[in-house]
């Protein structure tokens, strides 16, 4: 089959790029999840090309270049505004580290640099004007909807085990299947993914729960075993059976943390931050999602809920929410959103009363901890809705508080 691919605006705009490669002699083809995407349906991301061009030849040809894997023959190249990662046609070699191959050759086939690829529907190639080269039936693929290892699945897996995380992510995010020779592979030698960085696994494990076809993603790891290796449910391979269905796929891994810390409380935040090596605001993000999910609980939706929870976790919150409780996601996020642009103040700098007029107020007092205390009786008053935001009415109050502690 053949492509208008002037009628996609991201292909469109890369056409340029593949032009002056060509014009120098050298062959050039679209790659990758762009290509996969485009025959799919799905919206296209990332513009990637591989090339008979090698990456000094590139540089040569370019005047924004910046080489980010020249070892493996990638570069990037700027075009008016966009990115687009050229890599040179390569064989590579032994994995010692299955991750990264000890010799890389760079060749002139195409084909031959498509066979080194993870999966049938990631190894197509596009030309410019819309040809595709298909040696492993990566078409047949996405029409019966299968996820088939290019070559041997188990010479696939033993270069890079994620590549048995990065399976079951497809399966949720395309609602494909596993082809039975691959799936018996992942079955066969899913302890692999312990030799593999944890913080490689989080980044497949987050997009998994991020794909719409997440429950059919979960069944898949039980059934393979791959929970095996995963931190947490190694221990607890239950919550993962437990987790029911899906409503609403989540959108980071905060959200993942705080559903499973909140439905089957034995793991802290912290304790969850450490094991995966999340970074400091997915802890945080986490926690703030808890701390929203048990006041909502326990007082639904009022101000002080809303108030406290970060901009940023809105939506998540509402996602979380819908599926804990059991609400519809689309009504609550409506009301959550209201709500929040209904707030009296969004952040404590907005509050009409600060430091210096505490200190004004109180000019025998010293500053100290007792002002932070002051402050956040105002805020949660103004908050609430049980003062306004007006200088004159929370000074007023204040003075008939008499708030104790000052020193």
């Amino acid at each position: 089959m053949k492509y208008d691919i002037n009628s996609y605006e991201e292909f469109k705009k890369a056409i340029p790029i593949i032009d002056k490669i060509v014009e120098n002699g050298h062959d050039a083809f679209f790659v990758g999840g762009s290509v996969r995407d485009l025959l799919i349906g799905r919206p296209i991301g990332d513009i990637d090309i591989a090339s008979s061009a090698k990456p000094e030849e590139i540089i040569s040809l370019f005047d924004k270049v910046i080489p980010i894997g020249i070892d493996h023959g990638t570069v990037m190249v700027r075009h008016k505004g966009e990115s687009y990662e050229i890599t040179t046609f390569r064989t590579e070699e032994d994995y010692q580290d299955h991750r990264h191959p000890d010799k890389v050759e760079f060749i002139n086939d195409v084909k031959e640099d498509l066979s080194r690829r993870d999966f049938t529907i990631n190894a197509i190639a596009m030309d410019k004007n819309g040809d595709l080269v298909d040696p492993f039936e990566g078409q047949k693929a996405i029409e019966n909807k299968v996820i088939k290892a290019v070559g041997d699945p188990l010479e696939r897996f033993e270069e890079d085990p994620l590549r048995m995380m990065r399976a079951v992510r497809f399966v949720s995010q395309l609602g494909y299947e596993i082809e039975k020779e691959t799936y018996t592979a992942i079955k066969k030698q899913a302890g692999w993914l312990k030799k593999i960085a944890v913080e490689r696994i989080a980044i497949e494990f987050e997009k998994m729960y991020a794909g719409l076809h997440v429950t059919q993603a979960i069944d898949c790891c039980l059934h393979a075993r791959i929970h095996e290796s995963l931190p947490v449910f190694q221990e607890y391979p239950n919550w993962l059976e437990q987790s029911g269905n899906f409503k609403h796929p989540l959108k980071s891994f905060a959200e993942i943390v705080a559903y499973y810390c909140y439905t089957f409380d034995s793991f802290s935040t912290g304790e969850w931050a450490k094991l995966w090596k999340l970074s400091k605001r997915t802890k945080n993000d986490a926690q703030a999602l808890m701390i929203a999910l048990d006041q909502y609980k326990k007082m639904g939706l009022r101000n002080i809920v809303l108030y406290s929870l970060p901009e940023h976790l809105t939506e998540g919150f509402s996602r979380l929410a819908a599926m804990i409780f059991d609400e519809e996601f689309y009504s609550l996020s409506d009301r959550v959103s209201a709500a929040k642009l209904s707030l009296p103040i969004q952040k404590r700098n907005e509050l009409e009363f600060q430091g210096g007029d505490l200190l004004a107020l109180y000019p025998d007092e010293k500053p100290g901890p007792w002002m932070a205390e002051i402050l956040d009786k105002v805020e949660e008053k103004v908050v609430s809705k049980e003062l306004r935001n007006d200088y004159n009415e929370i000074k007023e109050w204040l003075i008939k508080w008499n708030p104790p502690g000052r020193k």
